[in-house]
């Protein structure tokens, strides 16, 4: 991705944060009423979001926040339960009628007030709304902010793209890989690049490197290039599939210097994939080797005959570090 293409994201997300932080009690719902209606629109930043909801599923943020509306609740234990709880108390804020009551859910009483020209409730709306905005507000921003690096959406797209696939494209794509098998790869690769460059991805198709031609590599001209292969994985193939796909991208990987890389695996075969590595906090299964780090996303596009409750236990070929760093 862009580093241009981060930076515009990233200054959107400043500027309306920045008018939160300036807002007034009344103002201060409406904005961020015009805060989620953006936030939700960009797939890259709901997506960090999704991610995050996703991690914190073990904490009982709900409960907990209904801790701190009645002003018994405690902190976030760690920073991604401190920001999923941000993200928990603004929505409320905005989808209840008497959002003061939650936006003066920190009030703290001072020993010594100092003396305004304005009425007190003015200034305890302002005191306890800065008091909000410090504890729920700053954390759940600070953490997308963190988290807007190409790794981490590239990670988050392919998530949302294989969703998107196995739910309701597996037909269609198994249909497009029949009708020219010769290019099914590319027409497949073509749909991948269709959705990425839906949700603000900048690349270059098929760029040559010395060593040969992955699918696409991403424009940015810096740091964290994005170096990703297409690969259709069927019925005959063997475990010498996975050694010569991740052996080519890791050669990729080498040639443009790069840390990361990314395996897009489509699935027409009855069998499972299953990669036996070293567990990870990643969406996908990874290995590295070498200091490059290559992510499998397989996407299941096959047809299956029957229910998943008349399958039976599904045959699965297993593929562990060995099998493929053999080939290097």
């Amino acid at each position: 991705m862009e580093d241009k293409h981060l930076q515009t994201i990233r200054y959107k997300l400043q500027k309306r944060v920045r008018r939160l932080n300036s807002a007034t009690m009344k103002q201060f719902v409406p904005f961020l009423r015009q805060f989620f209606v953006y936030f939700n629109s960009s797939p890259i930043l709901s997506g960090v979001r999704d991610d995050l909801l996703d991690k914190t599923k073990k904490y009982d943020v709900k409960q907990t926040i209904d801790k701190v509306i009645k002003r018994e609740g405690p902190y976030g234990s760690n920073e991604e339960e401190a920001a999923a709880m941000g993200h928990e108390i603004l929505l409320r804020a905005i989808g209840t009628n008497q959002p003061r009551e939650i936006l003066t859910c920190r009030r703290r009483v001072r020993v010594q007030r100092l003396t305004y020209n304005e009425k007190s409730d003015d200034f305890e709306d302002n005191e306890s709304l800065d008091i909000f905005r410090a504890d729920f507000l700053e954390p759940f921003y600070e953490y997308i902010d963190e988290h807007l690096d190409d790794q981490h959406v590239i990670l988050y797209l392919l998530k949302k793209y294989k969703h998107r696939c196995e739910w309701f494209r597996s037909a269609q794509l198994r249909q497009t890989v029949s009708n020219d098998t010769a290019k099914g790869e590319k027409s497949l690769a073509l749909d991948l690049y269709e959705y990425l460059h839906n949700a603000g991805i900048d690349f270059n198709i098929e760029p040559k490197s010395v060593s040969g031609i992955p699918d696409f590599v991403t424009e940015q001209i810096g740091e964290n290039r994005i170096v990703a292969d297409t690969k259709i994985y069927r019925p005959e193939k063997s475990k010498s599939f996975f050694r010569s796909s991740f052996n080519q991208i890791y050669i990729y990987l080498c040639d443009y210097n790069e840390s990361f890389g990314y395996l897009v695996i489509y699935n027409v075969a009855e069998e499972d994939i299953r990669f036996l590595l070293p567990q990870t906090q990643s969406t996908f299964p990874s290995y590295t080797y070498n200091n490059k780090t290559i992510f499998f996303a397989v996407i299941d596009i096959c047809d299956h005959n029957a229910t998943a409750s008349k399958r039976g236990q599904r045959k699965a070929i297993n593929i562990s570090e060995n099998d493929l760093i053999a080939a290097l």
